[in-house]
């Protein structure tokens, strides 16, 4: 474990490639939801959706960093496996089954109209520019949901946005080429796929692309790292 820091107010638990794994007869599993449904909520009954970076083990408060240097860093964690396609490789293996005390925003209509209004006021409070970590959990849900954030990009010019997406469908598709027409903004890397550029996979040996800095120790975390907006090389994790 590395100590916690100024950007972020919990230490990182380095991976030890022994996270909790279900079985495939596990309700979670079987019905496609988070092992906790107590940590869903709806978007009006938490403060806000959109986390700051600080709250983050992993991701950090502010962009040290590249072209967006003193860029705050915000998060966004849907529910795993209900926003998901099961054919997710990590689908008994997500991460999530060992975050319980994640907050979980239920997807949909509502959560879609309380993102934008946050999106519009963080482009208010930073003109400059500002990231947006999609999803710490879950996934793009759906074509309307991908749809927002291609008109998000156009509306909110300091936007810019990472993450992974293990959508092998339509809407996968979408994702691709709103991040292949945006990468500059938009760097959203396809999960499970072997490929050295815009890609990620989890091994618990070898390599495609590079190692997730922050979790070798060879950076502190996401904010003092930048890679995964900052280039388009893929990226591997070892298991959590």
């Amino acid at each position: 474990m590395t100590a916690a820091s100024a950007l972020r107010r919990f230490p990182t638990i380095k991976p030890a490639g022994r996270g909790v794994v279900l079985s495939s007869l596990h309700p979670a599993y079987r019905s496609g939801r988070t092992m906790f449904p107590s940590r869903v909520f709806d978007p009006d009954e938490v403060e806000r959706i959109l986390k700051d970076g600080h709250q983050s083990r992993k991701i950090g408060k502010t962009v040290q960093k590249g072209r967006l240097k003193d860029a705050p860093i915000f998060t966004l964690t849907l529910e795993e496996r209900a926003t998901c396609e099961r054919s997710c490789s990590a689908w008994g293996i997500c991460y999530g089954n060992g975050m319980q005390a994640a907050e979980r925003i239920v997807a949909g209509a509502a959560l879609e109209a309380a993102l934008w209004d946050e999106l519009a006021a963080l482009q208010a409070a930073h003109p400059r520019g500002f990231l947006v970590r999609l999803h710490v959990l879950g996934d793009f849900y759906s074509l309307t949901y991908v749809a927002l954030w291609m008109r998000a990009l156009a509306a909110f010019p300091a936007l810019h946005v990472f993450g992974f997406t293990a959508r092998t469908d339509a809407i996968g598709e979408a994702v691709r080429e709103l991040a292949d027409a945006n990468w500059d903004r938009f760097a959203i890397r396809v999960s499970g796929r072997e490929d050295p550029r815009r890609a990620s996979v989890i091994r618990d040996a070898g390599a495609i692309g590079v190692v997730c800095p922050a979790q070798t120790g060879a950076t502190d975390c996401c904010a003092t790292c930048a890679l995964c907006w900052q280039s388009d090389i893929s990226i591997t994790f070892r298991r959590h």
